[in-house]
């Protein structure tokens, strides 16, 4: 293998980066891996290490993380290549939600969409798997929050309104992970949110009205295991958006185990189209989700488009 940086978020999914990292580096280096360590000690501290990396000549970069680290990752890639295609890119699982990977290889059936993520499995992926070309969004917006540029890139989906508001509550329950974890988010959540106005453009569509949650996804699952866009692909050089209308407390509670099962695509309360592009704008201060992280706060407009496979990823 070429020139290898694995790249360890010892806090990933409580603590599991720093728990499971003895086993991860022994199956490693028993596979025969030759690589170099780089350890996160602060917020998108990965961006620096892995844009650093690329520019070192590193051409494979593997993620001991969760969708955050991940993200951090791709986004310090591609800040290193300019957006152009930015190298390989492995990952092993540690994380909370690990939605990402639910797309490699892309679930088929309602088991696999259950099943568990292992780090097991991405070790033995680094071996055994192919590399697949897949996409990777763009997003720009002038409200950025602290620490974030104002351009970032995604790898898995944008969203706004009540999912990003469940996204800000996701770490406060530090002894729960995975679908748990976001189940209690919305909960909480649902206490005080919000339905913004907004205007959607896309595709020469402009919609108005007051939406719940508007997603631009590349993959399919976010929040641990809401299937947001069960069709979409991250290799087709599009976004597929889902935008819900503005729902009160029982309509969200009667939608969501729906979304849960990927079952709501034609429920009259949502809406879906693909598109290349979208602006998404309000003119009530919107909290921006991606993969997890919230990079936009009291944002007023947001410009989403896809960047078509820029991204090399071992499946």
């Amino acid at each position: 293998m070429a020139k290898t940086l694995v790249i360890l978020n010892p806090i990933s999914g409580n603590g599991n980066g720093a728990k499971l990292w003895a086993s991860i580096e022994a199956a490693l280096r028993q596979g025969g891996l030759d690589f170099d360590l780089a350890r996160t000690t602060a917020p998108r501290e990965a961006v620096t290490i892995a844009e650093k990396a690329k520019r070192d000549g590193y051409e494979t970069l593997i993620s001991v993380g969760g969708d955050g680290t991940t993200n951090e990752i791709v986004n310090g890639m591609l800040r290193a290549t300019g957006e152009q295609p930015c190298g390989t890119l492995g990952i092993i699982p540690v994380g909370s939600g690990n939605d990402f990977l639910k797309m490699l290889p892309q679930p088929s059936s309602p088991q696999s969409k259950k099943r568990r993520l292992d780090w097991r499995e991405g070790v033995q992926r680094i071996f055994t798997g192919s590399s697949h070309w897949v996409d990777v969004g763009k997003a720009v917006c002038d409200k950025p929050a602290p620490g974030f540029p104002t351009m970032h890139y995604f790898i898995n989906a944008l969203d706004t309104g009540f999912g990003a508001q469940v996204a800000m509550h996701a770490h406060d329950f530090p002894y729960l992970t995975g679908t748990p974890m976001y189940l209690a988010s919305v909960f909480k959540t649902l206490v005080k949110y919000s339905v913004p106005h907004v205007k959607i453009q896309f595709g020469g569509e402009c919609i108005e009205q007051s939406s719940t949650m508007i997603a631009a996804a590349n993959g399919r699952c976010i929040g641990g295991g809401f299937w947001i866009a069960p069709t979409a692909r991250n290799d087709d050089g599009l976004l597929d958006v889902m935008i819900a209308q503005g729902l009160g407390r029982i309509g969200i509670l009667s939608l969501l185990p729906k979304v849960m099962n990927g079952t709501h695509i034609g429920d009259p309360r949502v809406q879906f189209a693909q598109t290349a592009r979208l602006v998404i704008e309000s003119p009530e201060p919107l909290t921006i989700e991606t993969d997890g992280e919230i990079p936009y706060l009291d944002a007023h407009r947001v410009e989403t488009e896809i960047l078509s496979k820029r991204l090399r990823v071992i499946a």
